[in-house]
């Protein structure tokens, strides 16, 4: 009878941690759509006594300090995550030719590289197709701040496979299915005068690692 009533009371206690776990809400849901320019925006209302985190090995504090001075404000976790969050993003948008998305994550200058791009690939009825197969790592290598603009490069290192389709799915560069390691750095910037938090992508080097025969993103340096 003892052990009866010990299995319930643990069963009872394992429900309670479940309901706990798995019965809230979590996250967006499909009623608060996500703006996508959002994931590289900083925070609205932010306590101007906030403590800001070290910057880890990886981002010497010479570097970002000059930001830190334009921007007291400046939080390199909340860049960092909106980064790893945009990559992947601006990555799908670019394959699917969702020319809106890129729209609030570009810069004029290279939305207009990639829409040329995209444009060309419709023109020719062909298909961008691109799998992030891990994000394995994203870490600022440089910091500018320019009278007004600031400018932050990240390094991207991920398992990524990239193809472009013929109208009838055949492949005609790449492999959709062979994941290839690579580096990029991606160059991001915004005003510093400007109402709008947003950074913006501004400039992407080509790649190293495993060479890529079909580019997932345009290089935007000629």
């Amino acid at each position: 009878m003892f052990e009866v009533m010990l299995f319930a009371a643990i069963a009872t206690i394992i429900c309670v941690l479940l309901y706990s776990v798995l019965g809230k809400d979590v996250g967006q849901g499909p009623d608060n759509p996500i703006n996508p320019a959002d994931f590289m925006a900083k925070p609205k209302d932010v306590d101007k006594t906030e403590f800001v985190e070290p910057v880890g090995k990886d981002v010497p504090p010479s570097m970002i300090s000059p930001l830190l001075k334009a921007d007291p404000n400046f939080s390199k976790r909340d860049f960092i995550e909106g980064a790893r969050m945009a990559y992947p993003m601006i990555l799908e948008a670019f394959a699917d030719g969702d020319r809106e998305s890129l729209r609030g994550l570009l810069t004029d200058d290279v939305y207009k590289i990639y829409d040329e791009t995209i444009t060309a690939r419709e023109a020719a009825e062909q298909k961008q197709v691109t799998d992030l197969g891990r994000l394995l790592d994203a870490v600022i290598v440089a910091c500018d701040v320019d009278k007004s603009i600031a400018r932050l490069s990240v390094e991207y290192e991920s398992d990524i496979a990239s193809a472009v389709l013929d109208e009838s799915g055949e492949t005609l560069q790449g492999d959709p299915d062979m994941l290839a390691r690579v580096k990029e750095v991606w160059t991001f910037e915004k005003s510093l005068k400007s109402s709008d938090p947003t950074w913006r992508l501004s400039d992407v080097a080509s790649s190293t690692g495993d060479e890529l025969e079909a580019d997932p993103t345009p290089d935007t340096r000629s």
